[in-house]
């Protein structure tokens, strides 16, 4: 169990102006460390943290206009490719079969164009829409940016993790962090989805994770994956987070020594909904192939996302000695400490957030 925490804090990113995204690192140190608010060791008073961000109308429809092509860009081309497969005439197939490779293929832009990203208009109307913020405990923001370059690991997936994704420019600008999200592979390559990796990105396989922390980077996971898509609807009222059984985080970071920074990500289940056969088809399916096979929708039952609030919450950054040849015993250690946390911060802060009326669950 977690010592009691003294203080409480929130930066809500969605407060920011466009000015203060454009200062030297310098300068924006001082602002941000202004913007962010306090409380005791009683911690925020419950439901204060569910105030929705204000934004302008043209805000919001960029927004939307963006997530139609990031979402619905796949659902569309999909079932509309396999209409055309199945029912078109030769030359719509190969329309298909080129524009496919041609969307999953074309050259993507660098990092520095990452960087610029997250320092635009646009990203700011994506805080605002989703109301974005990070909260925590005494000190854990500042012994998170003097680490050593960490993993982070903040589930629940949801249908798209939202506040993972989120986090990347947010870290960047606000945490001060060199830092880089990783999703799964398939991302990479699908086709309008991909472009969610605008916001850098490495590949979650070990060799590209560590490369990046071995060279200062750290990186973030949604350490449930593909699994966690299907455990969305297990229970009305409750967070089903398929990492019970899920140690492969606890055993790269002891054989590596890498740090690992427990989180949990509020509202990736909220922003939209999805179905999947009750049998388990599409499960077995997906993981299998290694990407997600289902229908989800969300604001006017289309492929946007509704603006519900979403906060990462994060502790203190777990220092990990480095093994090379752990034992089950102490993978089942670590495995258990970073669940353990997990369940720790969102008791912690649930209440103030609205949700306190959810218990998270591991599967």
């Amino acid at each position: 169990m977690l010592d009691s925490p003294t203080s409480f804090h929130v930066l809500p990113m969605h407060a920011a102006s466009r000015e203060v995204l454009a200062l030297p690192d310098a300068d924006r140190r001082a602002v941000v460390a202004s913007m962010v608010k306090h409380a005791g060791a009683d911690g925020f008073a419950r439901d204060s943290l569910t105030a929705v961000a204000p934004m302008a109308w043209h805000e919001e429809a960029v927004v939307v206009l963006v997530m139609l092509v990031w979402l619905g860009g796949p659902l569309i081309w999909a079932f509309g490719g396999l209409a055309t497969l199945v029912f078109g005439g030769w030359g719509a197939r190969a329309f298909v079969v080129l524009g496919s490779l041609a969307l999953a293929l074309h050259p993507m832009p660098g990092a520095d164009f990452g960087r610029w990203l997250g320092g635009t208009r646009f990203t700011l109307w994506l805080y605002k829409y989703f109301s974005y913020r990070f909260v925590w405990c005494d000190d854990d923001m500042d012994v998170a940016r003097e680490s050593r370059a960490w993993i982070g690991a903040g589930p629940p997936h949801g249908v798209l993790p939202f506040a993972n994704v989120l986090s990347i420019p947010a870290i960047n600008t606000f945490g001060f962090r060199a830092f880089r999200g990783a999703p799964a592979s398939v991302v990479f390559r699908t086709p309008f989805l991909r472009y969610l990796t605008l916001f850098p990105c490495v590949g979650v396989d070990r060799t590209s994770i560590i490369r990046a922390t071995d060279a200062g980077t750290c990186v973030g996971i949604v350490p449930d994956g593909v699994a966690g898509i299907f455990r969305m609807h297990a229970a009305p009222r409750g967070e089903f987070v398929a990492l019970r059984s899920k140690k492969g985080l606890a055993r790269l970071a002891l054989r590596t020594g890498t740090p690992i920074l427990p989180a949990y990500s509020f509202g990736n289940t909220q922003v939209l909904s999805c179905w999947y056969d009750s049998f388990g088809i599409l499960e077995a399916v997906s993981r299998r192939l290694q990407a997600s096979l289902f229908v989800y929708w969300g604001r006017w039952g289309l492929p946007i996302p509704r603006r519900a609030q979403i906060t990462m919450v994060f502790g203190r950054v777990i220092d990990v000695p480095r093994v090379d040849a752990p034992t089950d015993a102490q993978i089942d250690e670590l495995h258990e400490r970073i669940l353990s946390e997990m369940r720790c911060h969102f008791d912690r802060h649930k209440a103030a957030l609205g949700w306190g009326d959810r218990e998270l669950h591991f599967v």
